[in-house]
């Protein structure tokens, strides 16, 4: 709490000088009185010669004791201004000496103090950053930035922080922390706020690059090395997630289970190299034809499993059947071979196994193989 001021303290806090004009009255008034009384206790009576030598004494008193006021006043002027301009320096050299950009913020939004760190960030000038205009005017807005820290801390009245991307005067991106911190003013309220930045770009660019190896891995351990689709584990976790969604929902969901005709013959007369390609091949034939939520993956060998969201029977054996024809028309760029599709398809029926599924979907391929080969069966 506060010390309360005395009326002297009030009177003079207002303006020093009003001490000086005060003491040379009083001086002034005291040392007539006293030359009055002294003449009136001498003769009895008013004497005009000692009124006049009264006078003057007293305005000798007056200028001395003035004069000595003034001095003394002067004096602490004087040290009052050199501390404020030695704080003041002091201040500065904080601010400068701090090699993140710095700034405070005044409660209309207006920067009263930035370091250079802050100006270069900026692209502009202390004294640009530090005029007349708001933080959001510099920037060209009417209105204070959606998200902005420093408002949040006027408002709460506690620190807040939050990354932000920044673009620098050259283009490049720059990730900063920011901070903000409340100046509470006598009564508590938030008289100005600090906001300091923390370059971070480092940190982001290792977080990003990690999250991309992670991604990578992930997606590596996922895909099948030779055919670019999914490997058979994420296939089948796949297909346990699609059963799950189509008995939640009570929607249809179909399956394919389809291998190419002959492909132990390819690779004994054409060797490995060749049946890899017709695999490949095959894989980026049949991804082509998928619809978008339709989904891919190698089940082993020469064998491909497609899971077919919200796809009745019906609609898979029409799916189907644009694959087989696709396959066909296969043509191998420097091999004289063609390719064959047999396809076995089997319609979800509620049982929560996905095993059920394959089974039956295999059985049906093996009703198309028996029935010739390229031919689809379900």
């Amino acid at each position: 709490m506060q010390p309360k001021k005395n009326l002297l303290e009030k009177f003079n806090s207002s303006n020093p000088w009003n001490l000086v004009w005060l003491s040379v009255v009083a001086a002034e008034i005291v040392a007539a009185l006293l030359d009055s009384a002294i003449s009136l206790s001498a003769l009895g009576r008013l004497n005009a010669g000692l009124l006049i030598a009264g006078a003057l004494d007293a305005l000798v008193i007056a200028s001395v004791i003035s004069s000595v006021v003034v001095y003394f006043v002067l004096k602490e002027q004087r040290r009052t201004e050199n501390a404020l301009r030695r704080s003041s320096n002091f201040l500065n050299d904080i601010i400068h000496s701090i090699q993140d950009p710095f700034s405070i913020f005044s409660s209309d939004y207006r920067m009263i103090k930035v370091n250079h760190e802050y100006a270069a960030l900026k692209n502009r000038s202390i004294d640009e950053l530090t005029g007349a205009a708001k933080c959001y005017e510099i920037a060209g807005q009417t209105e204070v930035c959606e998200n902005c820290v420093v408002q949040k801390t006027f408002l709460s009245s506690n620190p807040c922080a939050k990354e932000k991307l920044l673009l620098l005067p050259d283009g490049t991106p720059h990730w900063v922390e920011i901070y903000t911190y409340p100046i509470l003013d006598a009564s508590s309220q938030v008289s100005h706020v600090i906001e300091y930045m923390r370059d971070v770009t480092d940190r982001k660019v290792s977080e990003e690059e990690k999250q991309q190896l992670i991604e990578k891995l992930e997606q590596l351990s996922k895909t099948d090395e030779l055919t670019s689709v999914l490997n058979k584990r994420a296939i089948m976790e796949r297909l346990d997630y699609e059963m799950d969604r189509a008995r939640r929902y009570l929607l249809p969901l179909s399956l394919i289970i389809c291998d190419v005709d002959h492909f132990k013959q390819i690779n004994d007369t054409l060797g490995h190299a060749a049946g890899d390609k017709v695999l490949r091949v095959t894989a980026q034939t049949l991804a082509g034809v998928l619809r978008k939520p339709d989904i891919i993956g190698r089940f082993g060998g020469d064998e491909f499993l497609l899971i077919l969201p919200q796809t009745p029977l019906e609609g898979a054996a029409e799916f189907a059947e644009r694959l087989r024809q696709n396959v066909q028309d296969i043509i191998y760029p420097g091999m004289e071979v063609k390719t064959t599709m047999s396809i076995g398809i089997a319609s979800y029926q509620g049982n929560p196994d996905p095993n059920d599924i394959i089974r039956r979907a295999d059985i049906a391929l093996y009703s198309a193989k028996k029935a010739g080969r390229n031919k689809i069966s379900f």
